[in-house]
């Protein structure tokens, strides 16, 4: 009987830990009202109309989040990191999600899929 209270004790635990441990998720929709400021460059449906930029649209949104923290605090350099740098860079954490969650939200779809 100890032994399965002991397991059920260490279940619960690890459910705790987990569910906390969770990032909060982010918002499509409070996303797409911060986007306007990336389509010139991502476009306004998250597909590129140049090469130069990265198509958005469909793309993992943990990735996008992770990618844009990497931007805000200067980890990621090279190509557009300067530019992405101030784009980003007054944006919390709440509202990186968000972006990540609209742009992930989108259809992979147009012609540089």
């Amino acid at each position: 009987m100890r032994s399965i209270l002991a397991v059920l004790a260490a279940v619960a635990l690890t459910l705790v830990f987990f569910f906390v441990g969770q990032a909060p998720a982010g918002d499509p929709d409070a996303g797409e009202a911060l986007a306007s400021g990336c389509a010139s460059c991502h476009g306004s449906d998250g597909i590129a109309a140049v090469d130069r930029y990265p198509s958005l649209a469909g793309q993992n949104g943990e990735y996008l989040f992770r990618a844009m923290r990497a931007y805000q605090k200067g980890n990621r350099r090279g190509g557009q990191a300067t530019v992405m740098h101030g784009q980003v860079s007054g944006l919390s954490e709440q509202e990186l999600r968000d972006l990540a969650a609209y742009y992930a939200a989108m259809p992979r779809t147009g012609a540089a899929e």
